[in-house]
């Protein structure tokens, strides 16, 4: 008999212990809601120009700043081009400048009887073909500074590199990807919450990551919040902005969500 009453207390006990772990602020929200972290930002970076890739300044998981140069693409070819297409701008102006100065002297000839109107007519046009070479050599100046430009290869934000696609002094194509980069001083914690509790996720929410007695508590606020819930698993898509300066976080890393914690 008293192995009996043991029994049937251990099936009680045991039937009462999820229940009591399911137990939180969100009303029975299971504290063992599984979150994953992302990065805030992220990035396919590809090149804009033909040429040889001379060389990666960081190495996979290495952080950089906004603004650093991350890849070097040769540009030996791309500053002649610059070089020579200055020159060409330089030219076409300073014939736009003796045009106009000629055509401003036959249209005084004209004005006092002692020039035809067909020769004044002439000198128009060839002061707006002048103007118009002036203006093409302007934009392809431009064009060449611009391409110079890309051969060197910036972070958009501050982060890490997360791989290296292309290796260097090897060719590369206008368009191709040559590096993949992440922003990780902002991560988001992609938690799938019950529908019928999301009118109380607003603000911020807990999460320990990584998931264990050793995880660190942190919390974010919440920042996008899915417009179509999963009509299967009667959940919907929170992602929370988590703050990581210090660099402890990482991005792939899981972690439990924290309902009542």
């Amino acid at each position: 008999m008293k192995i009996r009453i043991v029994i049937i207390l251990a099936c009680i006990l045991g039937n009462m212990l999820p229940a009591a772990e399911s137990a939180g602020l969100l009303g029975g929200t299971a504290s063992a809601v599984k979150a994953v972290l992302f990065p805030r930002q992220e990035a396919l970076i590809a090149v804009k120009v033909d040429g040889t890739l001379l060389r990666h300044y960081y190495l996979v998981g290495q952080r950089f700043k906004a603004g650093d140069t991350i890849t070097q693409i040769d540009d030996a070819h791309y500053r002649l081009l610059a070089a020579r297409s200055e020159a060409q701008k330089l030219e076409a102006a300073t014939l736009a400048t003796i045009a106009a100065d000629t055509f401003d002297a036959q249209r005084k000839l004209y004005e006092e009887n002692m020039q035809s109107k067909v020769e004044l007519d002439r000198r128009a046009a060839e002061l707006a073909t002048a103007r118009s070479r002036k203006k093409i050599t302007e934009a392809e100046y431009s064009e060449a500074i611009l391409n110079l430009g890309y051969c060197r290869i910036t972070a958009p934000f501050d982060g890490r590199v997360e791989e290296i696609l292309i290796r260097e002094h090897e060719t590369v194509r206008n368009g191709q990807p040559v590096i993949r980069i992440i922003g990780d001083r902002e991560l988001l914690a992609v938690v799938n919450l019950p529908v019928k509790y999301l009118a109380k996720v607003q603000g911020r929410l807990s999460f320990r990551f990584p998931e264990g007695p050793e995880g660190r508590k942190v919390s974010g606020r919440v920042f996008e919040i899915s417009p179509r819930a999963d009509h299967r698993s009667g959940t919907i898509e929170v992602k929370v902005l988590i703050d990581n300066a210090s660099g402890l976080l990482t991005s792939g890393m899981t972690g439990v969500f924290l309902d009542g914690e």
